[in-house]
């Protein structure tokens, strides 16, 4: 990676984290100026339905965490989570979870790939498991956009430096 490089990475980690630790002093309850206020503008926002908005606040491509917040139809905090975990990963269920739903849940991955031979697209998070460096590919098919499997690993660039 080319130094320049770094530094960007380095600064868009510091941008999410620094996000991560605004976030956590939001109360429930608090208004949508008051999360942009204190954590700064989202990455993206969706429209979850019901008159729920999500903002997400995504540390990617080279970071760990995706933070998302979720407004009431008053504009008013209902809960933040960070959503890169394995244990939100295990909700999806193949042949049934699409991509507009992956979407809800964690925002938009860190890198997609298509394989137009296989009939597939692929999504790829990192993300944490305590310490471990992890990787979650969703599988979709290019066609219908429903997820077929998704695999759930280490990351082989730290693997390959002899941490396992």
């Amino acid at each position: 990676m080319r130094p320049s490089s770094i530094l960007l990475a380095t600064l868009l980690g510091a941008t999410a984290g620094c996000a991560g630790s605004a976030l956590q002093r939001v109360p429930p309850g608090a208004p949508a100026a008051e999360v942009l206020a204190r954590a700064g503008a989202p990455t993206e926002q969706r429209s979850l339905g019901g008159g729920v908005t999500a903002w997400y606040y995504v540390s990617g491509p080279f970071g760990w965490t995706t933070y998302r917040t979720r407004f009431d139809a008053s504009d008013h905090l209902i809960d933040i989570d960070q959503m890169l975990s394995e244990a939100n990963f295990r909700t999806m269920v193949a042949n049934q979870t699409n991509r507009e739903q992956v979407l809800d849940m964690f925002g938009r991955p860190g890198l997609i790939a298509r394989y137009p031979n296989l009939g597939e697209e692929v999504w790829t998070y990192r993300y944490l498991d305590v310490t471990l460096e992890m990787l979650n590919d969703d599988h979709f098919d290019a066609a219908t956009g429903v997820l077929r499997y998704y695999t759930l690993y280490r990351d082989p660039a730290y693997v390959s430096q002899g941490r396992k």
